[in-house]
């Protein structure tokens, strides 16, 4: 199964990661991640990032994933839903180069290269954990916080108005799922979806799928209150001027 961490900077990604290969001995994670590619290129980055740098880690990212089979464990710190966050923030923020089109043709490519997984777990900004610098983070609490919220519009959107087709391949997109934040409930929730073998539960793969999702609700504890599904929906449209 191919599996994706995705959330906000300073979250428990990177710890999430180690503690599934430590339970799921027969997963793996890739050697080199888009950190590696910013340092090798000494690109700008989160809250100073730029058109290159979004675009370099996007189709990096894409690769990786092309790489993957159904077959393949694998388990990947971030993937390009997240590269996607970056992008409307910095759209948002009226950083140069990031035109309505760029954002369009990340939103097309992201959408695409989001088939080649099966399960993304996204993980929401913990005020408790705190802010260390790693050469790739930005350390700023706001930009961090306003990263976590364009996640959670996304999220929303998903699970509200999936037809709506914005952000997900409509007819093949991987499950989303918000974890909680302490990090063995995350591995017990996972531990809900994902057999000792690491196998998704069930005969019918798509377990994930958001048709069926409503019937897993009763797992997920400590999610964040729901937004008003309309509301978030016009203001997502609203701020990036989305092209479905």
């Amino acid at each position: 199964m191919r599996i994706a961490i995705s959330g906000t900077a300073n979250c428990g990604k990177s710890t999430l990661v180690k503690n599934i290969l430590a339970v799921w001995d027969n997963y793996k994670t890739p050697s080199k991640t888009y950190r590696d590619l910013i340092k090798e290129k000494d690109l700008p980055h989160s809250s100073a990032t730029s058109v290159d740098t979004q675009w370099d880690v996007l189709n990096f990212m894409i690769d990786q994933l092309q790489g993957t089979t159904t077959k393949s464990n694998i388990v990947f710190d971030r993937c390009p839903l997240d590269n996607l966050a970056y992008t409307l923030w910095a759209f948002d923020n009226n950083k140069e180069g990031f035109t309505m089109d760029y954002v369009n043709k990340a939103i097309k490519l992201t959408k695409e290269a989001l088939r080649h997984l099966d399960v993304i777990f996204l993980l929401r900004y913990d005020p408790s954990i705190k802010v260390v610098e790693d050469g790739v983070r930005d350390t700023d609490v706001k930009f961090i916080r306003e990263i976590d919220d364009i996640f959670d519009a996304m999220y929303i959107q998903y699970r509200q108005n999936y037809d709506a087709d914005v952000f997900f391949p409509k007819d093949d997109s991987p499950g989303v799922i918000v974890l909680p934040t302490n990090p063995q409930k995350r591995i017990d929730m996972i531990s809900e979806y994902i057999t000792p073998e690491g196998e998704m539960y069930g005969d019918d793969a798509s377990i994930f799928n958001p048709d069926n999702l409503k019937e897993l609700e009763a797992l997920v504890t400590q999610q964040k209150a729901a937004l008003d599904a309309e509301n978030a929906e016009k203001e997502l449209y609203k701020k990036f001027s989305v092209k479905r």
